[in-house]
């Protein structure tokens, strides 16, 4: 019951974080300025350089907890948090490496 609350908390400041940053930019989207292209651009560099390491940090933080608890599928875990912290960390430069090749 105790591990259910944790992660309960997490979930909902994880989605309370998620909807500010992605809602100030569909706002701006919606609302008008400069070319559609370039705020899709910002959502885009938004969702790489905040909302992707932000959920990097809670996985590990709730493996973490996990393994502290001593779950027996906290190793586990924690290795599937280091893999995908490390795409979340290198997906703005494999995104630039693959437009580059493309020729974007």
């Amino acid at each position: 019951m105790k591990n259910l609350n944790i992660k309960t908390f997490l979930y909902i400041a994880l989605v309370i974080i998620l909807f500010t940053v992605i809602n100030s930019d569909l706002l701006a989207i919606t609302i008008g300025g400069s070319g559609f292209e370039n705020k899709i651009k910002s959502l885009q560099d938004k969702f790489l350089n905040v909302i992707l390491p932000i959920m990097a940090v809670f996985g590990l933080g709730y493996a973490g907890v996990l393994a502290a608890t001593g779950n027996e599928g906290a190793k586990g875990k924690i290795v599937l948090c280091l893999i995908g912290s490390a795409v979340a960390f290198l997906a703005p430069y494999i995104i630039a490496f693959v437009q580059s090749a493309v020729g974007q």
